[in-house]
């Protein structure tokens, strides 16, 4: 299956619109639009965004290996309300991602 396919089957199994999923990520609707097409591949960015978003790998959405497997949540240990927060943080845009990173890197430095 290529990544178009993918990319598609993922967003469908989770009942997300093209538009949903763009916000999501951070990009156009065309874009994805694009990527589903076949005729724009995303950046390597992206593709880790998209990875996390829908909690597997790279390499299956590259096809690179044919399972589908679901990563194990690095915020397993955390607490109900830290879990929330990680639940949410995955849920931004790369540039929003790095702008609470930026925040936190400022809380620590205090």
């Amino acid at each position: 299956m290529e990544f178009c396919e993918k990319l598609k089957l993922l967003r469908e199994e989770e009942g997300l619109s093209q538009s949903a999923l763009a916000k999501a990520l951070g990009v156009s609707q065309s874009a994805v639009a694009q990527w589903e097409a076949g005729t724009r591949k995303p950046t390597a960015q992206a593709v880790v965004a998209i990875a996390r978003m829908f909690d597997t790998s790279a390499d299956f959405i590259l096809g690179l290996v044919d399972e589908k497997l679901r990563l194990v949540p690095y915020y397993k240990g955390l607490d109900e309300k830290e879990q929330t927060f990680m639940q949410a943080y995955s849920q931004l845009s790369v540039e929003k991602k790095n702008a609470v990173g930026e925040i936190v890197r400022l809380f620590l430095s205090e």
